[in-house]
């Protein structure tokens, strides 16, 4: 069958007709030429990518600066090398509280620990602290002291010295053993520096009619403390110890008022438990210079 000539041509012209019309349907020939038609709406606000912060992966990083070096410590520790005495740091007293609990937090951070103990005892027997600087060197003490060996571990080093007490009448048993038992704790408190003794006498000078007993301290070149009078409510060894320790505190603290390079204890803050008074307030140097002040009043009186 043979396709009429009038239907081919059409068909060609509608074909070519139809593809000219989609491709060029868009196209403008009527503007001048160099003339820029606006860019479709979807196309002149693009979303714009994520960029991660921080420098570019091609800029330079800077090297960080060194860390800047400490502060030079103005603290002199001393002759770290050398064995230290009782009266340690005592020079550096003038530059007041604070600078003696910075150089013994200083020692202990180091691992000096019985020089620490020295600068935390200047700061109670040399300064004037404050109540707060007060509490943080007796804690430090009540620390730091039961982790060392006694300070003289010579026995023939020991300075000797007596506990005595003077009665009216024979002392019970009781008062005995108080007496011996307040002696060694008392010892052990000076850290072994003193050899000290109890001594029990009956009917000596000491005693009065109102005071039918009394403590005191005295050596071998028979250098007296002041005495105190006690008078017991029972017969209990606990009621005779807190007795001499509160009097023998009270007995050091009176001795070492009158005396010039010493700060003297506090009063008492542990009426009920004397012990701790003196673990809290009494130093090493202060039993030493106590003894000193006695051996003195002695030649004196020679």
């Amino acid at each position: 069958m043979r396709i009429p000539v009038p239907v081919v041509i059409g068909s060609v012209v509608v074909s070519a007709a139809l593809c000219w019309w989609l491709r060029t349907r868009h196209m403008d020939f009527l503007s001048p030429a160099g003339t820029l038609k606006p860019l479709p709406e979807f196309m002149t606000d693009p979303v714009k990518p994520k960029v991660a912060s921080g420098p570019a992966p091609e800029a330079e990083v800077s090297a960080p600066e060194p860390p800047a070096p400490p502060a030079k410590s103005d603290l002199d520790l001393g002759d770290l090398e050398s064995a230290p005495g009782l009266a340690e740091y005592s020079e550096y007293a003038s530059k007041g509280a604070g600078h003696m609990v910075s150089l013994a937090t200083e020692l202990e951070l180091k691992g000096h620990w019985d020089r620490s103990l020295l600068a935390w005892e200047r700061v109670l027997d040399s300064c004037r602290p404050s109540p707060q600087e007060r509490k943080t060197a007796e804690d430090a003490i009540m620390r730091i002291r039961p982790t060392l060996t006694y300070w003289n571990i010579d026995p023939a080093g020991d300075i000797p010295f007596l506990l005595q007490m003077a009665t009216r009448k024979a002392a019970s048993k009781n008062q005995k053993t108080a007496m011996q038992e307040a002696a060694d704790f008392l010892r052990k408190d000076s850290d072994h520096t003193l050899l000290i003794e109890a001594r029990v006498s009956w009917a000596s000078r000491k005693t009065t009619e109102d005071l039918p007993v009394t403590i005191y301290f005295s050596n071998s070149s028979k250098g007296e403390s002041e005495s105190r009078g006690l008078n017991p409510g029972n017969d209990a060894v606990e009621h005779h110890q807190l007795l001499i320790l509160s009097n023998a505190y009270q007995l050091l603290r009176q001795e070492l008022a009158d005396l010039d390079g010493i700060v003297s204890p506090e009063n008492s803050s542990h009426p009920g438990d004397p012990k701790l008074d003196f673990q809290r307030q009494i130093t090493r140097l202060h039993w030493f210079r106590f003894a000193e002040s006695l051996n003195q009043a002695s030649s004196g009186q020679n």
